[in-house]
């Protein structure tokens, strides 16, 4: 990533990437060393980020 670059950017990267994960980039959940950040967070050197993707479910 460049500097500069977003948790959001990044999302759209992995999903240009990978596009059956998901694909709207904004529906993903993130979070970056543990904690979760809105889409326009900066991203740093060695950030750790988690994408997450909508989840559904409970019990019948």
């Amino acid at each position: 990533m460049d500097d500069g670059s977003t948790i959001g950017d990044a999302g759209r990267r992995v999903l240009e990437l990978h596009p059956s994960i998901i694909q709207e980039a904004s529906r993903l959940m993130v979070a970056v060393n543990d904690e979760y950040h809105d889409h326009d967070y900066v991203l740093h050197d060695n950030d750790e980020i988690a994408l997450i993707p909508p989840v559904s479910g409970g019990l019948f």
